[in-house]
Order: structure tokens, then sequence, then C-alpha cells
């Protein structure tokens, strides 16, 4: 649970960083990356700490009654907070489903927010 709060805290600072100025710079850009991608991580440990607490609480075709490993829970965090979808690991406790769901407005707010913010910006500074 603590790397789930580490890496959620490192995603907000960078959030808060892209958020502060009006300018988009390069160091922005790999920032938007970046924090993706932490964003991703946290919620891949909160998913080990939900299957450490309910055990079972994701499935997948190969060997659906073991643990998953953190590489599965990685990926369906990525594919889950990127809206891909193309996962075969399941959530099928409530907590598990929980979790998943909230990963998925975070996901959706990440791209509506900065994406959208950072298109904005470069746009408007190439009509001024």
């Amino acid at each position: 649970m603590l790397h789930a709060a580490f890496y959620l805290y490192a995603a907000y600072s960078l959030l808060r960083y892209m958020l502060s100025d009006h300018d988009v710079s390069t160091d922005e850009l790999y920032a938007t990356g970046a924090t993706f991608t932490l964003v991703a991580w946290g919620f891949a440990y909160l998913y080990v700490f939900v299957q450490v607490l309910v055990p079972g609480s994701f499935i997948a075709a190969d060997a659906p009654s073991n643990d998953r490993t953190w590489m599965e829970l990685l990926f369906l965090s990525f594919t889950t907070l990127s809206s891909t979808g193309l996962s075969d690991v399941v959530p099928i406790s409530s907590w598990g489903r929980s979790v998943v769901m909230i990963e998925q407005l975070a996901g959706l707010g990440y791209v509506a927010m900065v994406v959208s913010r950072l298109v904005g910006l470069t746009i408007s500074r190439r009509t001024t």
C-alpha cells in the first residue's frame, strides 16, 4: 500500500507541475507520459493490495485459481487506464471491480484534463 501511495503522490506532484503554468515545454510533454506511467504503477500496487486482502479478486484465462503476478496486474492497470480493455485479467470481487472502476475514471479524467489542456495551449500559442 505504501508503494501505491508513493506512486500516486508522485503522479499528483507531476500533475501540479504541469498545470502550474501556461507554456507547453518539452519537459511538460515528458511529464505527461511519466505521470501516466506513475498512475498505472500506483493502481497496479493497489491491485496487489486488493489481491492480498481478498484472495481470488482477479482471474485470468491462464491458471484462474492462482494469484495474479505483478506483471499481469500491471498489464491490467495499463489497459484499464488507457481504456483499451485488452486485458485477459478480470476483476471478480467487489473490491477488485471498485478499484478498476476508479482507475477507469482516473484515466478518462487524465486524458480529458491534461491532454486537452496541452493541445489547447499549443494551439493558442500558435495563433498569437
